[in-house]
Order: C-alpha cells, then structure tokens, then sequence
C-alpha cells in the first residue's frame, strides 16, 4: 500500500471509564480508534450512545479530539454503557462494565454498509459480542471488509461455552489476534492445557491461519510472531499511573506500522513503546502527538 493515511475502524463497545477521581472516555474499540487517530490515521469509532446527558458529553469529547461520530448512532430506549474502573497499587485495573446497555443494539444501516467497503484495518473484541445483536453487526460489518486486515483483541472478561464459541467464529474470521497473559492462559487450559506460550501462539497461528499473534505481557513487555518469525522485547521500565487501555494502544501501534509495511521487529519496539507510554498517564486514551512519544523514546534509551 502507498497510501500515507488509513481508515482504521474499531467497532464494538464506546464507554465511559469511572474512576472514583472522576472519568474518561473508554471501550477498547474506541481507545483503539483514538489511538490511531492521535498516530495520524482516521480512526473512526463505530459504536451505539444513549439519547442521554452521558452520550451528548461523549459526542463533544470525541469531536474536540478531532474524531468522527458519523457511525456512532443513538438509542432512544438504552442508555449510553459504563464500566466502573478500580485500580490495584501498581495501576493495574479490574472492571465492572454495565449490561443491556446502547452498544448492545449497534444495527447495520446503510451508513455502516459503505464504511465497510472503505475500511482498511478493522478491530473488534469479545466484550461487544456478549449480545447477538451487535455480534450480527459485526460479522456483517467484517464479511463485507474484503480488503480490511481485521485484528481481534480477545479482551476476555471470563470463560463459558458461548464465550468459547465467540472467540472460535472470531479467530476464523480474523487476520491477526492480540491478547495478554491472562488471556492466553484461559485460552491455554481450556484448548492445549501444558503447552508453552510460543508454540501454542503458533498453533493458533496455523489453527486459523493468521498473519500475525501479538502477546502483550505489560511490564514483562510482548512477543510478536508470525509463520516466519519470533521478536520478544522486554518491558520498558516506567512508574505507571494506569494501565488501561495500554493493550488498545499497543494494537494501535501495530497497526500503524504493519499497514506500512514495517518489520516485525520494528512494529514490536513501536507498539512496545505506545504501550508504555499510555501507563504513564491517568486514562486510557491520554493526548500526545508523535513528538511525545519521540521524546519518551529517547528519554529511555539515555537510562
């Protein structure tokens, strides 16, 4: 590809993140999709608000971080979703989402229709596909994504039969998956119980034919790896503030370098590097510009 910008969608969940100090804009779809913006890309959040005070706020949020609302629709019945968010000593967090809530219901229209066409990297996850509504929506959204490289960030919040049955169809609908330790684990025990973490990320790889599995291990940093090639980077070492939304910032990275053609090692130290940047802040989607993260990078390499 020669293009110097892509439409990079993250469809799924939008969300506020509660904080007991106060909140921020969330979702893993969306983090995804401002991320990307933020890197120079369109991110575009493809998700579902309530006709409420919390919907309008996101919209006006979104649009002074200069990011589209065209395929964010509105609910007049559920309102728009939270997750409340408690973080442990070293900033890592554990969450309590809401249910029944707007991006249950995201529809397929015309709008989306033409977007899908238009797309080229799409990500979407495990939380959204909790209710089949939105689960059809983005089966069909990615059917019609021919030429999209699709990544599904697992994203797991516990395991039964129909979660097993939601990452089965999504792994053989995807290009490339991303997932952290705990992830990989459950994923682990309940398919190949006793494998090591490389050779069972390779037999997802050859299970479903993927172009690429990323493993974020947070402060013990990832393994990136594809049919060819094995890269395993050690954390950078920081004093993080709040690890949400680290993992969507990661796969924000490896997106950006991976639609421009950029070695595995490259897109590794990239998405290592914006990974660790984001703990540094409160929030998942903190502002930077690409400048601030040439600082950070030269700021760790002087250490």
């Amino acid at each position: 590809m020669n293009k110097t910008s892509f439409n990079i969608i993250g469809i799924g969940e939008i969300l506020w993140d509660i904080y007991e100090d106060g909140k921020y804009l969330g979702g893993a779809p969306a983090n995804f999709a401002i991320h990307c913006q933020q890197l120079g890309d369109r991110g575009i959040i493809v998700s579902r608000i309530g006709n409420d005070e919390s919907g309008k706020a996101m919209k006006n949020l979104l649009r002074a971080r200069n990011l589209t609302t065209e395929f964010i629709q509105q609910d007049t019945e559920k309102p728009t979703g939270t997750v409340k968010v408690f973080l442990d000593e070293k900033g890592k967090p554990r969450f309590g989402c809401s249910v029944d809530v707007a991006f249950d219901y995201l529809q397929m229209d015309n709008n989306l229709q033409q977007l899908s066409s238009e797309a080229d990297a799409i990500l979407f996850g495990t939380l959204a596909q909790r209710n089949p509504v939105l689960r059809m929506t983005i089966h069909k959204f990615l059917s019609l994504s021919d030429n999209a490289f699709k990544i599904y960030d697992i994203n797991l919040r516990g395991w039964n039969n129909n979660t097993e049955k939601i990452v089965h169809q999504s792994l053989n609908v995807c290009n490339a998956i991303k997932l952290n330790d705990h992830e990989l684990e459950i994923l682990k025990n309940a398919w190949q119980p006793g494998i090591d973490d490389i050779s069972f990320l390779k037999f997802l790889i050859k299970r479903y034919n993927l172009k690429l599995a990323a493993l974020t291990l947070g402060e013990n940093g990832c393994i990136l790896l594809n049919a060819e090639e094995i890269i395993q980077l050690k954390g950078i070492k920081i004093e993080p503030k709040d690890t949400t939304g680290c993992g969507d910032a990661f796969a924000a990275g490896l997106i950006y370098l991976h639609l421009r053609n950029k070695s595995l090692k490259e897109i590794a130290l990239f998405s290592n590097l914006i990974g660790a940047f984001t703990a540094l802040f409160a929030g998942a989607t903190p502002a930077y510009s690409q400048s601030d993260l040439d600082q950070f990078r030269q700021s760790i390499n002087n250490d």
